[in-house]
């Protein structure tokens, strides 16, 4: 479950600093969002399983 909340948190950081630097959001910052909190979110797991 903390992957997921890590995973959210860095969705909406990323979203928030694209805003913050164009003052629009489009679909390719949304995407790229995705990504990195799926990415932060797997990563997240992946260390909990092992440690």
């Amino acid at each position: 479950m903390q992957a997921i909340w890590f995973g959210l948190a860095i969705f909406v950081g990323w979203l928030i600093i694209d805003w913050s630097k164009e003052k629009r959001v489009n679909s390719e910052q949304v995407l790229n969002s995705v990504v990195a909190g799926v990415i932060g979110a797997v990563g997240w797991a992946l260390m909990e399983w092992i440690f």
